[in-house]
């Protein structure tokens, strides 16, 4: 209901680094099946970087604080050529291939993965745990700590360059939601609900 988009613009970026904007929340997330956001990427007119395709990802964080107990699922970035479009070209400017659209068991599925693999001795809560989603094999999980979907406290949004040099361009995200109210498990009632996950 409160649709809100948000512009990033990254300079220079270095290879392996990452700019994000956060929001302190309290959500309990368990109440809903997915999360979706639309992303748009392009070069900035102009820059000499030579940004190509699936060199930059966009990913979404998680968690009860930004570091130590978080989940993370991240996208590698199409890119969009500058110009002018109507609206039948709609997926050219936000394409299918960028848009953030999580099964939240994913979260627990990785999570469940990464204690398998502590219990036999490979993993460490203390070390980021990652995994490509079987579904859409490009894109990567992971987890970090204990996090849980039942307190989510932070909610990060950010930029990461996966190329080995330097990289500039923007990046745009439009309508974050949760989908797919889930009123099975227990949930007796629901009241007023007043979500602005778009409002960063």
């Amino acid at each position: 209901q409160n649709e809100q988009a948000m512009l990033m613009k990254v300079l220079n970026l270095a290879p392996g680094d990452a700019r994000a904007v956060y929001k302190n929340i309290v959500y309990d997330m368990r109440m809903y099946r997915r999360l979706q956001m639309f992303v748009h990427a392009e070069q900035i007119i102009g820059d000499d970087s030579n940004l190509q395709d699936y060199e930059t990802t966009v990913f979404i964080r998680l968690g009860s604080d930004h570091t130590q107990n978080y989940y993370e699922y991240e996208i590698p970035l199409k890119l969009t050529p500058a110009g002018h479009y109507n609206i039948t070209e709609r997926e050219a400017v936000w394409p299918e291939e960028n848009m953030v659209d999580i099964d939240l068991s994913v979260f627990t599925a990785i999570k469940k993965a990464r204690n398998m693999s502590k219990a036999a001795g490979s993993a460490s809560y203390n070390t980021l745990f990652s995994e490509y989603d079987a579904d859409k094999p490009s894109n990567k999980i992971s987890v970090m700590g204990n996090p849980s979907l039942g307190e989510v406290k932070t909610m990060i949004i950010g930029v990461r360059n996966i190329s080995p040099s330097p990289k500039s361009g923007e990046v745009w995200v439009n309508e974050l939601r949760l989908l797919e109210f889930n009123n099975s498990g227990g949930w007796a009632a629901s009241g007023a609900l007043n979500m602005q996950l778009a409002d960063f």
